[in-house]
């Protein structure tokens, strides 16, 4: 392994595939080592993912939760960014191609690409559900969404078809954060914008398999989740199953059959095509065994991060969740131990600092749950959750853009990205 220039004055190149928070914090920890870094991405931004369901809602508009991944490199002399898909890896060549570039070796590789909605299989989930793990997925939805209420608004008789009813599938953070500020853009908003919409028929359902929402929190989270949703008109099915999914109805496994013409994928990731495609032994949900240095056992030169990584807490022995804070503090620790290595000096093992689990329900109404156990609910636990996501968008100017368009709706209600854009 190349642990400096060599004879011909070659530097290790370390490529980082992947733009998310796992490659760009690896990436940026390298800053000052003598090497040569290539970040390859097929976007060329970087998305805040923790933020995806604001966007598909009207209260961020994209700058805010997309960066330019250049942008966070300018002061990286030996970095190099391309935007490109990677088309294959060959870990024994040590060797990735790509949809236009040339084909690139690597001394070392961290290998964060991330993850893809996994739709468990049900009949037509992926034709018609809208998923929200990518920026062309939360714009995606909220132009579904305010076109379907366009419509609605010239034709009414579509309301009694289900037109604005809206399916949330998946107890987790992301069903609920997104379910919490759907129910506040349709009372809050939509109210004012279609007066002569009947009130009352445009339900927000929540759709979980498991028997209670928010299962990773305490008791006393889930309930107060359930009230605040309740209190936004947010109608939670718990213990139930989608068998199928059409563009206007959705069918229950229990035979139930729910009109709506907007179903919102939230119940899970798995790895993609690539990650299947290595010919490593995968754990659940298609995600690759790390070791306690997040390396790939077999390759000591390769590591994995983010999304597609399963990442066990030493201390629990259980393995991570898909969480931002996760990827980013593994793709640090990541670009510290390569840089470590590089330079001769021992290695440590990854230790994970949890902050706490933490999501948000709608203004005013969050849940923290603290490592120790301890919990907070409702104004307090909003602003340590605004405290902590601001801290974790990449630069000073996408934090001032939260702020200002936080505290805009907090004053006003107002959903000034709630317009959609034809090209």
């Amino acid at each position: 392994m190349a642990t400096g220039p060599d004879g011909n004055g070659r530097r290790p190149r370390v490529l980082v595939l992947g733009g998310g928070f796992a490659g760009i914090g690896a990436a940026q920890k390298l800053k000052k080592s003598d090497i040569e870094v290539v970040v390859v991405d097929k976007h060329d931004y970087h998305t805040f993912k923790p933020l995806l369901y604001q966007v598909a809602t009207g209260l961020l508009d994209q700058p805010a939760v997309g960066h330019p991944i250049r942008d966070l490199f300018h002061d990286q002399d030996n970095a190099r960014i391309h935007q490109d898909r990677v088309t294959s890896i060959d870990l024994d060549a040590r060797e990735v191609t790509f949809g236009e570039l040339e084909p690139l070796t690597y001394d070392y590789l961290v290998f964060g690409l991330g993850a893809e909605s996994n739709f468990f299989g049900v009949e037509g989930a992926a034709e018609h559900a809208f998923p929200l793990h990518t920026l062309p997925d939360a714009v995606r939805l909220k132009n579904h969404v305010l076109r379907t209420w366009e419509k609605a608004d010239k034709r009414p008789e579509l309301v009694g078809d289900g037109a604005l009813n809206m399916v949330i599938v998946g107890g987790g953070p992301t069903g609920i954060e997104t379910a919490g500020a759907m129910a506040e853009l349709y009372n809050s908003v939509f109210r004012k914008d279609y007066p002569d919409m009947p009130r009352g028929q445009a339900r927000i359902i929540l759709v979980e398999a498991g028997p209670e929402l928010f299962p990773m929190f305490k008791a006393d989270i889930r309930a107060y989740a359930e009230k605040a949703l309740a209190k936004r008109g947010v109608e939670a099915m718990t213990g139930e199953v989608v068998e199928s999914i059409t563009p206007r109805r959705v069918t229950l496994e229990s035979g139930t059959v729910l009109p709506a013409h907007t179903l919102v994928w939230g119940a899970g990731l798995q790895g993609n095509e690539l990650v299947r495609s290595l010919g490593l032994e995968l754990e659940q949900g298609n995600r690759i065994g790390v070791d306690e240095e997040l390396r790939i056992p077999g390759y000591p030169e390769v590591y994995a991060v983010g999304d597609v990584a399963a990442i066990t807490d030493q201390k629990r022995n259980q393995v991570l969740p898909q969480l931002g804070s996760v990827a980013l503090q593994a793709g640090e620790h990541v670009g510290k131990t390569i840089a470590g290595r590089i330079a001769g000096k021992e290695t440590k093992p990854f230790k994970y600092r949890d902050k706490g689990t933490m999501a948000t329900i709608g203004r005013g109404s969050a849940v923290v749950q603290m490592l120790g156990g301890r919990t907070i609910k409702g104004k307090a636990a909003s602003l340590a959750w605004g405290t902590v996501h601001l801290a974790l968008l990449p630069t000073n100017g996408d934090r001032a853009k939260a702020v200002v368009d936080w505290a805009g709706a907090g004053l006003t209600h107002q959903r000034s990205a709630r317009i959609t854009v034809e090209t």
